[in-house]
Formats: C-alpha cells, structure tokens, sequence
C-alpha cells in the first residue's frame, strides 16, 4: 500500500469526482517575466529558455487550460522584436541585448499547438524600480526627461502627458501589427500605489485644464489612453481582444455607482483603486473600451471584510452583466493555503486513506502529500463561485502565478477535479465575426487526424470532437463539452486517446471571438471509427436525448422511482420533453436543465 500511495502521490492523482466543466470559459496563469519570476531565467541560453518555455506549457495543456498570459513588456522594454523599446535584461541579464530568438513569437507558436491563447502581457507605465534601474543613456530618460515621474522607489511614465499616451498607443499597434496576439492585457500598475501628490506638476500645468480636479484629470487621462487603445485596435486588428488586470476593490463613491447603473459596495477601510491609483474599471466597461476585466480578487473566501472573495467576485459579475463585458477573475494562489486540520482533510480524502495509514509515511511522502493538497479547498471553492456567479456564459479564472500553480498543486487538482474538460474560451458576442471556413478533407491516418480549411485566416482555430455515432447529427451534442478533446491552431492533430469503436472525429472552425462553425455543412466533417452498439442518453434544455442503434423501448422514472414515460421509440434519435430536473432513462441518470 505505502509504495502504491507514494506512486499516485508523486504522480499529482486525485481521487474525487466532479461535474461535467463548462464548454466556454476562460482559464489562465499569469507568467511573470519581470525580476524572472516564472520565466525566462535570464542565466539560460536560448535554448534552454525555450525548452522550459515548452515545459510550462506542456504542463498548462495537460491542466485543460486554454490561455496564457506573457508579459512582454513589463519595464519599459520588450520580450519581442520592438520598433520602440530595448530587449529587456530579464532575458539575458542585461538591458539592450540581443537573446538570439523572439521570445514572443516563439511563445505565440507553441502556446497555439497546445490550444492555447496568448495574451501579451503589458505593463503601461511603469519604467524603473529600486531594484531595476536602467541608467543615464537609456532612450526615454535621454530623449524625453518630461516623461518620468519620480516616486519613492520608482519611476513611472506619466498618464497625464498625452505624448506618453499616443507612445502606448504606438507600443500596442507595433505588437497586434507584427504578432499574432490573441490578447493585450494590463495589470494593475498605474499611478503608483503609495500615493500622488505633486509628482506630476509638470503635466498638471501644461494640460490639466483651468479649474479642473485633479484627480478627475488623473482617471480621465488614463481612461483616454484606454479608449485609445481600444480604437487603434479596433481600426488595426479587431480581432484582437483587449483586458485589464486592474487592482480588485473599485472603491468607487456611491454617487459614481448610481452614475453609471450599478450596485454600490462599500468598501471603506480597503485599498481604492479609484481615488489612489485613479484607476476606474467600471468607466472602461461603462465606455466599452475593454472587451474583459480581471480584477485581482486577491482575498480568500475566508476573508470577512467587504473586500474579500465571496463579496468581490459577486459585485463584479453584476457589474459585467450591466456593462455587457466579460468578467474573468485573477485568483492568487499564495493566500490558497488551507490551516493544518483543513490541509490534514484534504490529503485524507484525496487519497482515500486513514489518518494512521498517513502517520506511517515517511517524511518525504507527507511531504508530497502536503504539497499536492495545499490550497485545493479555497481554489476549488473560487473556481465554484466564478462559475455560480457568471451571468454571461463567460466565466473565467486566472491564476496569478504560473510558478505557484504548479508548485501547489493546482495543475493536478484542476485536470482531476474542476477543468476535467477542455474548454473553449468565451464567446464576445460584440465582436464582429469572422467568415469561418468549410472544413473538409479529414483523414485519419497512423492516430494523426488532417483536415483542410481553405481560406482560413491566421487567428483561425479549430476544435476536434470524438462523438458516438448515434448522437453525431445532434445540435446538442455540441453544446457541452463532453465530447471536445482538444483545440488547435494546427489542421491536424494527435488523437492516440481515442480509441473506442463506434464513434466519429468531428472538426469544427472558431474565430478568434469565439464564433464556431456547424459540425457539417454539406457532408459530415469527421470520420468514423468502428459501428456503434450502444445506446446514447443525455439531457439538455428542458429534455431528454435518446439515441438507440435499434427499437428500443424506454423508461423514464423520475429520482424517487415514479414511472413518468414508457415508450417504444424507433432506431435513430429521439427527443424526450420533460421539466428541469434529474431522471433515470433506462438505468441511466440525466440531468435536464
């Protein structure tokens, strides 16, 4: 038993059940580049910083996550070929040279072989730390000294200055123009959090306008540089989307709240992203100037304050369904700890043992243990309320940070528990849609399935279903992800895990707002495996899915055993009316929603 336990421990298994996931929702880890904390480590070469490149997403695919998000731009300097800005030093250990590779382009191919979205990171003002300083000759400091604000411990490019602003804009387009981006994001550095006083004087003089207050010019310059971006990427490369990371409390006053048509949330006593760093996500959802906010809901759900999790995820879910945007939040991991006794239940139940069988280990397979279990409750608990309180069909989840996701565990505990599909990511219904091309041409030859997709466009991506043959020509098989195994951007793909007889490979085509094609247009998109013998049951929208290779007649009892329909249905598809609830369909339990 104890060499067995400590196999399945090493390995990251667990041992509970879960729901079916969500076909659509949005699943990252911040990588964090800036002082390497995730990635690159700067004393690699560039092929070992691309192995471990593909490591990290390897173990992100097996995960079931579908995006990243890179920074690529975290001070004033770039992790790609920019027109404007130096190679950063956290590639190579010094500022200016040269890694011998593109970092993001290298980052965009092989984050699309695994089905993955790539967002580039990008950090708009801030320039220097204590820690990270960048010199007398470096070229903003050098060309343009107005530019810089001076804090404490750092310095920042100034909001208020429209130079800087249409220098961003500049920044952004050189990205979408030259790279194959599926996303620009910021986080949540504006104006820094220790406060603003007089740094700006300069710009304050020269623009701010007579009469005007300060910290109304502040926000609203910063919503300037927002909307502007939103527009120059809507005229460059719409299908682009754009996000922000901003700080989790809005901290918005209620008179603002009742301007823009939402709940209050008093949240006194917190950090205020509005009036400290003049930072207003509502305005930019208000003004459709985003297409997703991911506030940084950085307090657990055992925080009690009007700032913790079980109010903030919430407040900001409503807020999305007023605005009409996506709310995806950022989880982060470090305050996912579980106490003692929490963290002693967890192992116990995810490894089906007994507390005495647990005291016998060794030191090192506690160990192991403990690692793989720390912060799965309060992960599992955030993952159920992002869910249960999207009220788009967009939920999101992004884990800051893609060292900690790993190191706790949460790889593992997510594939078993929570993301046990993949998923796509979420539909944006504002976006305009893209013309999806006809698959055709699909081959399955020694488990590699191919296809062709004529005309299709670069931001193309396609979804590869295995479906039982009896319930391939159903609509409704399509809506959940019971039968999705992977997303792409290749046209072929690996499909060694599907074995079973009686079923079919089906492709579809998905733009990069996440419109998605019909199964079949003419002819069916996919080949068969082998013939089905079985009989197919599944619920959906207010009724019940019965697929049967012969007559068959079928019972339908409901959960406290009453007989509710006995029918002969003939060979083929049969749809069954019935209320939302849960049934048994010939020995076969089905949920109708």
């Amino acid at each position: 038993m104890k060499k067995l336990l400590l196999l399945i421990l090493a390995m990251g298994f667990f041992y509970s059940l879960s729901a079916e996931s969500p076909k659509r929702e949005l699943r990252a880890t911040w990588l964090a580049s800036v002082s390497n904390i995730d990635w690159p480590k700067s004393t690699e070469t560039a092929t070992q910083q691309k192995a471990s490149l593909k490591s990290i997403l390897d173990g992100m695919q097996a995960a079931r996550m579908n995006t990243v998000f890179l920074q690529v731009r975290p001070m004033c300097d770039a992790l790609y070929e920019s027109a404007y800005e130096p190679w950063s030093q956290f590639l190579t250990g010094t500022r200016g040279k040269d890694p011998g590779y593109d970092p993001l382009a290298f980052a965009i191919e092989e984050a699309h072989k695994r089905g993955m979205e790539l967002h580039a990171w990008i950090n708009p003002y801030r320039y220097e730390s204590s820690k990270n300083m960048h010199g007398a000759n470096d070229p903003i400091r050098k060309n343009h000294p107005e530019w810089l604000l001076e804090y404490s411990k750092s310095f920042i490019l100034d909001p208020g200055n429209p130079e800087v602003s249409e220098y961003l804009v500049n920044i952004i387009k050189d990205i979408i123009t030259h790279y194959n981006v599926d996303g620009i994001v910021f986080d949540d550095y504006f104006y820094p959090y220790e406060g603003t006083t007089n740094e700006d004087a300069y710009s304050q003089n020269l623009y701010k306008p007579a009469g005007k207050n300060v910290n109304d010019w502040r926000r609203e310059s910063v919503n300037t540089l927002i909307s502007n971006i939103y527009n120059m990427i809507q005229e460059t490369k719409s299908t682009v989307k754009f996000g922000i990371s901003p700080f989790g409390i809005w901290g918005g006053p209620q008179s603002v709240a009742t301007a823009y048509g939402i709940d209050y949330l008093n949240t006194s006593g917190g950090t205020s992203a509005y009036s400290q760093i003049y930072c207003d996500g509502v305005a930019w959802l208000k003004a459709k100037s985003i297409d997703y906010i991911s506030p940084q809901c950085y307090w657990p759900s055992s925080t009690t304050k009007a700032w913790g999790y079980k109010t903030l995820v919430p407040w900001w879910a409503d807020v999305a369904k007023v605005m009409g945007r996506h709310f995806y939040s950022s989880m982060r991991i470090s305050t996912m700890p579980q106490s003692s006794p929490q963290r002693m239940r967890s192992i116990l139940k995810q490894y089906n043992i007994t507390e005495s069988e647990y005291n016998s280990l060794s030191m090192v397979e506690r160990s192991i243990a403990a690692t793989a279990a720390q912060g799965t409750e309060e992960c599992g608990f955030e993952v159920d309320m992002n869910r249960s309180t999207d009220q788009l069909g967009a939920p999101g989840h992004v884990f800051f940070n893609t060292t900690q996701f790993f190191s706790y565990g949460l790889d593992g505990y997510l594939a078993e528990n929570k993301f046990t599909q993949p998923a796509l990511t979420p539909l944006m219904t504002w976006k305009t849609p893209q013309t999806l091309p006809e698959i055709t041409d699909i081959e399955l030859a020694n488990n590699t399935l191919t296809w062709e997709a004529l005309g299709a466009e670069e931001t193309i991506r396609y979804a590869v279903y295995f479906v039982p043959n009896r319930v391939v020509n159903n609509s409704a098989t399509y809506e959940k992800s019971t039968y999705l195994k992977l997303i792409t951007w290749e046209k072929s793909a690996d499909v060694s895990s599907c074995t079973q007889s009686g079923y079919t490979f089906v492709v579809t085509a998905i733009d990069a707002a996440g419109n998605e094609s019909q199964p079949y247009i003419d002819t069916p998109s996919g080949v068969q495996c082998g013939i089905a013998e079985e009989m197919a049951v599944y619920g959906g929208q207010g009724v019940v899915y019965v697929s049967v290779p012969q007559n068959t007649d079928i019972h339908v009892y409901s959960v406290v055993g009453q007989l509710l329909h006995n029918l002969r249905v003939s060979a083929g598809s049969t749809e069954i009316a019935l209320p939302a609830g849960l049934y048994i369909v010939n020995g076969k339990k089905v949920v109708v929603q």
